[in-house]
């Protein structure tokens, strides 16, 4: 009984197959809005065929040729289109001469674009609005994270700034009086160098030259008037006893000589002169 029903099973087989066939065929060349339709092997006489240029965006139908074989006098094709709107198109309509030569009368490639809307439908349905927007979903998900680094680095960047400026209030600064002090008093008591004095002499010269703008004026002449200054004066006149006079005043007052020096930042001095005395 196998035996008997074999042929039957096998015939069904073939027919449901090419059944199966058909309808991928008829699909192929009906597809919906958008998605890719193809023909096989069209036969069209004449020279070779290559697609239209697109002009218009707005054409409805885009035509791709596959493959193109010789066929005696003619060319066999295998076509791939894209319709962007739904109707009837033939596909010739689409096609030009390689060698621009006229297309004259062509046998029709009809093809069927479908349209997913419903009948009589020519927009999709509007999306419907909600008083509040559900959550989840990666672009909420993305906007939240977004929104909360953002928040994150605004605090970041007050706080910082908030405690700097409270370090910075709290930090005295260092005047140049208390930077010369411990120079001077050294100097007064014959304890430094030759080329210390020199340098402590440097620094005093280079910050009076530009504090009371003689930096255009010949050494000299800068020295001349820094010795008549009536700030820089008393201050340069004793350095200079110090470095050349062996005998040392014992009774100089440092706090009057440092006293125009008092309200003085260090930052108001160049990094040079400052850390040249030690």
């Amino acid at each position: 009984m196998i035996l008997r029903l074999m042929p039957a099973f096998v015939i069904g087989l073939i027919l449901a197959v090419l059944g199966v066939s058909g309808v991928i065929a008829d699909d192929v060349r009906s597809p919906t809005v958008g998605a890719p339709g193809r023909v096989e092997g069209v036969i069209l006489s004449g020279s070779e065929l290559i697609p239209r240029p697109i002009i218009d965006r707005r054409q409805p139908v885009v035509v791709r040729i596959l493959n193109a074989f010789p066929h005696g006098d003619s060319f066999r094709y295998d076509i791939q289109f894209h319709g962007m709107e739904p109707g009837e198109y033939d596909l010739t309509d689409f096609l030009i001469r390689l060698d621009g030569s006229e297309s004259g009368e062509l046998p029709e490639v009809m093809v069927e674009i479908r349209s997913l809307l419903p009948p009589g439908q020519i927009e999709p349905n509007a999306l419907s609005s909600r008083w509040w927007p559900g959550f989840g979903g990666y672009r909420t998900v993305a906007i939240l994270a977004a929104v909360l680094w953002g928040a994150g680095l605004v605090a970041l960047i007050f706080v910082g700034r908030k405690k700097r400026k409270q370090l910075l209030a709290g930090e005295k600064k260092q005047t140049l009086a208390e930077l010369l002090k411990d120079r001077l008093q050294a100097a007064s008591k014959n304890e430094l160098r030759p080329d210390q004095y020199a340098e402590l002499e440097r620094l005093l010269l280079s910050f009076w030259r530009k504090r009371l703008n003689l930096n255009n004026l010949p050494h000299d002449e800068a020295i001349r008037r820094i010795r008549l200054h009536e700030q820089a004066g008393p201050l340069m006149m004793h350095l200079e006893r110090w470095m050349h006079s062996p005998r040392r005043d014992e009774t100089v007052d440092l706090g009057n000589l440092l006293e125009p020096y008092e309200n003085i930042p260090v930052d108001d001095v160049d990094g040079d002169d400052v850390d040249g005395p030690t």
